[in-house]
């Protein structure tokens, strides 16, 4: 007789492996996109060029099973998208309060539109993640054409890697896309952009007052929590996060024990791109263990400085359990129906009284005017 046990079955997703069909050249082409700005910064002398271009290749990651035409045209707009949402915020770093303002305009429209169109996962995540590391670069007002140029060249790389493997890999994969039907209710996505917009300025303007290093860190912890698709998911995302970066944090460190050379990590950081494209649509937990020895690797790779291991990874969980923890705040809300009911009421009867104040003023502006 089989008998259930709830504690093991309430946890088994920590565990638990999905089935998919995605193939194993796609991860090795992601890795190919992030490798290939890295090697021609390592090659050049400029290993911080090749870092901020890598940001920007990126863009591989929004590749959708879909006619070839329609693919194309879905990357060029994501890597619009990611070069409009980094260019903001570059503007706006110049002090912290402006840069949580722009993070927050971004966060809220990258949201509003991609809920509109309905794009499939990673959905507003490196929108939102490149515009809150953009924000937290220091303001030079003569770097921001060349760091926006970077960006903007690893993302044509990955575009033309992506037409490429389309022509040669997928070449006979045409899947029919049917059209996207719009829900009626719109407010609902504005509220939901609204408290992410929100809930995502509060991320840098507290690691601002917790005098954190890397306050984007933070950002991009919420932001991965809050893509669930219920509460019970966000909850399962933030704990698949804190573990998955504790575990992390030992394998990064085993890597850093070694101080490997600058080209050797290169090598590390595609080899773990590959696999977390492999394990992320199988298990957000397992991957999120190899994702952070790869943003810790990106960092070292990137920088001219080299920065103490411990400083590094302590400062990393704290950021990951703080961001997870307001990613599971914002959560609650977003999956809350009573608040979000009640504030498309209230956010309707504004613009009511809105159209209705308009329609006053017009119609004294021409009372006045035939008098």
């Amino acid at each position: 007789m089989k008998v259930d046990h709830p504690v093991r079955n309430r946890f088994q997703y920590l565990i638990e492996m999905k089935k998919t069909e995605r193939k194993w050249h796609f991860p090795f082409l992601a890795a190919l996109c992030i490798g290939i700005p890295l090697l021609l910064g390592w090659f050049s002398g400029k290993p911080n060029y090749g870092s901020l271009s890598s940001l920007g290749a990126l863009t591989i990651l929004y590749f959708i099973t879909a006619p070839i035409s329609q693919r194309m045209i879905h990357l060029a707009v994501c890597a619009f998208g990611i070069i409009f949402s980094f260019t903001i915020s570059l503007f706006f770093s110049f002090n912290i309060y402006t840069a949580a303002l722009s993070v927050g305009i971004v966060s809220f429209l990258s949201h509003f539109i991609t809920s509109y169109f309905k794009i499939p996962p990673p959905g507003n995540f490196f929108f939102i993640m490149l515009a809150a590391m953009a924000s937290t670069y220091q303001f030079d007002l003569e770097m921001i054409p060349i760091r926006v140029g970077l960006v903007t060249m690893g993302a044509i790389l990955s575009c033309s890697l992506a037409f490429l493997y389309s022509v040669f890999v997928e070449k006979s994969e045409m899947v029919n896309v049917p059209r996207r039907v719009f829900k009626k209710k719109r407010y609902t996505k504005f509220v939901e952009s609204a408290i992410i917009g929100l809930i995502m300025m509060l991320t840098l303007i507290v690691g601002h007052l917790l005098k954190f290093q890397n306050t984007y860190w933070i950002s991009i912890s919420t932001v991965a929590i809050i893509q669930g698709r219920n509460f019970e998911h966000v909850r399962q995302r933030n704990m698949h996060r804190i573990f998955g970066t504790f575990i992390g944090l030992g394998l990064a460190w085993l890597i850093l024990l070694f101080d490997p050379e600058k080209i050797v990590m290169i090598g590390i950081i595609v080899v773990l791109q590959f696999v977390v494209e492999l394990m992320i649509v199988r298990n957000y937990g397992f991957a999120v263990i190899f994702i952070t020895p790869l943003t810790l690797l990106l960092i070292e790779v990137g920088s001219t400085v080299h920065h103490e291991v411990e400083n590094l990874m302590q400062a990393r969980l704290l950021d990951t359990i703080i961001g997870s923890l307001m990613g599971l705040a914002a959560g609650f809300f977003l999956h809350h129906q009573q608040i979000i009911n009640q504030l498309e009421k209230n956010i309707r009867y504004s613009f009511f009284q809105f159209k209705k104040l308009k329609i006053k003023l017009c119609a004294f502006s021409l009372y006045l005017l035939l008098c």
